[in-house]
């Protein structure tokens, strides 16, 4: 018997919604006449916002959530920490001439000596770089490329670019990346070099952000949160980690407000 109220319930409710989709009120016929809405992205730092949102959406919802990030979190779980360790320091070793130069570029001739010495050091006492033996000696790693040269001497950064595969870039980035490699030894490499120290770099930095992901997830617009994150990261490393303080509507409306006192 109870089936039988359950049909007569769908076949009521089925009923009901097929008057209400024929008898229309003049409003709703007046809604389905308008055109569909356009959105328009009015962000200048972003201005193929529409174009980078697609590449976003293929490379978040389908590279990393289907390869990725399988990938990361088995690269963290069943790797031993020495062994991830090991790997990443021998890889970024590789980064240290070229950062001597970059440093140098920007009169930081501490940061210039330092990694001139942790590349040494770690070459050579290290096993080619796969102990950091400079960090435990009190040399920690600062890594600047020739895009941080450029932001230094106030080129800015350019329009955001989404790029499939490869992830977020400014302008200034693609424009300096290859200088990076013209030092030794990553003048030395060849191209299935760099594609393996590429992917292993930026393996362990993927793992790195696996305790991020559900910050990710749950933001409202994940597209949005990546770029905002993403300018402020290239200041950060720009400034050092001491970006100043910009003047923010709030700042704004306090000073306002102190001025009617």
């Amino acid at each position: 018997m109870k089936y039988k109220w359950m049909l007569l319930f769908l076949l009521v409710g089925c009923f009901s919604f097929t008057l209400k989709a024929e008898q229309k009120t003049p409003l709703s016929a007046e809604l389905e006449e308008k055109p569909a809405v356009e959105i328009l992205y009015n962000d200048p730092r972003d201005p193929i916002e529409g174009f980078n949102r697609a590449m976003w959406d293929f490379n978040y919802l389908v590279l990393d959530r289907h390869f990725f990030r399988p990938v990361a979190h088995g690269y963290n779980d069943y790797l031993p920490t020495p062994v991830k360790s090991g790997v990443n320091n021998f890889v970024r070793n590789f980064d240290e001439p070229s950062s001597l130069v970059n440093n140098a570029l920007q009169g930081k001739w501490d940061w210039a000596a330092n990694a001139g010495g942790r590349f040494t050091i770690n070459t050579t006492l290290g096993l080619f770089g796969v102990i950091d033996v400079a960090n435990m000696m009190g040399m920690s790693r600062k890594q600047d490329d020739f895009n941080e040269v450029l932001g230094y001497y106030g080129v800015p950064n350019g329009p955001y670019f989404m790029a499939p595969f490869f992830g977020p870039y400014v302008t200034r980035e693609l424009a300096a990346d290859w200088v990076d490699g013209l030092y030794f030894p990553l003048s030395e490499f060849l191209l299935w070099q760099s594609i393996v120290k590429w992917g292993l770099k930026n393996l362990d930095s993927r793992a790195s952000a696996i305790d991020q992901e559900r910050l990710l997830d749950n933001a409202l617009d994940p597209y949005t949160f990546v770029k905002e994150a993403y300018f402020q990261y290239m200041d950060y490393k720009v400034y050092d980690g001491n970006v100043p303080v910009k003047q923010n509507d709030d700042d704004l409306l306090d000073e306002y407000l102190s001025e009617l006192d």
